[in-house]
């Protein structure tokens, strides 16, 4: 079966989905072919996953002063595509 290529701004879209296993399996099958060769893409998803599973536990992670104000200003950063 031949696999439509998704690039890394489709990928994004639909990280929370893939994460959480709700995408169908086409979807499913073009983003783990897509995460194969992407490590920037990789490192989303690994970070997403941690993300969960830090917080499904029901600990409190106290963040750092500003820590909320340099994340969203690397988040607005120019991505690759």
């Amino acid at each position: 079966m031949l696999v439509v290529e998704i690039g890394c701004r489709a990928v994004w879209k639909i990280v929370s989905e893939y994460v959480d296993g709700e995408l169908d399996p086409e979807f499913r099958e073009r983003m783990e072919a897509h995460l194969n060769v992407c490590r920037h893409c990789t490192a989303i998803v690994d970070g997403i996953r941690n993300i969960v599973r830090l917080g499904a536990d029901g600990s409190v992670i106290k963040l750092p002063p500003g820590f909320s104000q340099r994340l969203i200003r690397r988040l607005g950063m120019e991505r690759p595509e």
